[in-house]
């Protein structure tokens, strides 16, 4: 049997609107890849307590081998705030934290097929140095940084998370970011993040803008998608930039991105129009 994807990050309980909803950037990209066929393996911070549990028992339910590490100050759990369209969110101790500790885990990211990042705590020198270890990262590394003002609050914070984005950038084979991404960690638009990352290495930049659909850059050029129209309402974002890297992925799992990034990027674009016509940041599958 072939290695599952390997997914890095947070898991967390959202408590939106007065309910407990299991989430948080990687777990929703793990969960959207077994949703779409692709085998995932999820190495999150994960606590025995409450939200743990809830955090094994979604993992379990939907087909994802969890990879618990150390969690000092239990699970991760964030309250979502509605701001307008959107949604902020405000962090317990250990959401602020997200530390995972990759040590031991070397041999299970060097054997995955694909290394998917998403919002991992990369202003400490140690959670990125097992990632720029990773061999054949341009071939199989995915990053989504999903900076958050809550995490980079420190003295310093944003500046050393912008130097480690910027290393596992230029080793990547795709990463994901936002023009708010690049506000909060560059003070810039994200077109000029996308365009030094290229310089650096990168292999594509996936660029989303919410409802204006989004761009992958390449040292080549670009492709435009935008979102499709459906007829249910939109319920909530949550989720849509998760779905669109886990539709990215899976893309990247099927090798359909070595014929051109426009067919991938158009299947993302209606994943996370249907994701956002449900509750939540469970992925959706379109009609």
């Amino acid at each position: 049997m072939s290695e599952p994807v390997a997914v890095v990050g947070d898991a967390l309980v959202d408590e939106v609107d007065g309910a407990s909803i299991v989430g948080g950037a990687a777990l929703n990209v793990a969960v959207g890849l077994a949703r779409l066929g692709v085998p995932a393996r999820l190495i999150a911070m994960v606590g025995d307590d409450a939200p743990g549990r809830l955090v094994r028992e979604h993992c379990a339910r939907h087909g994802v081998e969890l990879v618990a590490t150390a969690a000092g100050q239990g699970t991760a759990v964030a309250t979502a705030v509605r701001d307008g369209g959107t949604m902020r969110y405000e962090f317990n101790d250990a959401g602020l934290g997200r530390f995972v500790d990759l040590a031991g885990l070397e041999r299970l990211l060097a054997a995955a097929p694909l290394v998917v990042v998403s919002c991992l705590a990369l202003e400490h020198e140690a959670q990125v140095a097992p990632l720029v270890a990773l061999p054949r990262s341009r071939e199989r590394l995915l990053l989504d940084p999903n900076a958050r003002p809550a995490y980079l609050r420190e003295p310093g914070a944003r500046e050393r998370f912008a130097a480690g984005l910027d290393l596992l950038a230029s080793r990547a084979l795709l990463v994901k970011a936002s023009d708010e991404d690049a506000e909060l960690v560059y003070e810039e638009h994200v077109d000029d993040s996308a365009t030094r990352w290229i310089a650096s290495g990168t292999g594509a930049v996936a660029i989303t803008r919410g409802p204006a659909g989004a761009r992958i850059v390449t040292g080549d050029g670009w492709v435009d998608a935008l979102v499709p129209s459906l007829e249910a309402p939109i319920v909530d974002t949550i989720g849509a930039g998760d779905a669109v890297l886990a539709s990215l992925t899976a893309s990247v799992m099927h090798r359909d991105h070595e014929g051109g990034w426009a067919g991938p990027l158009g299947r993302a674009m209606a994943v996370a129009a249907a994701t956002t016509r449900s509750a939540g940041g469970l992925l959706q599958l379109p009609d």
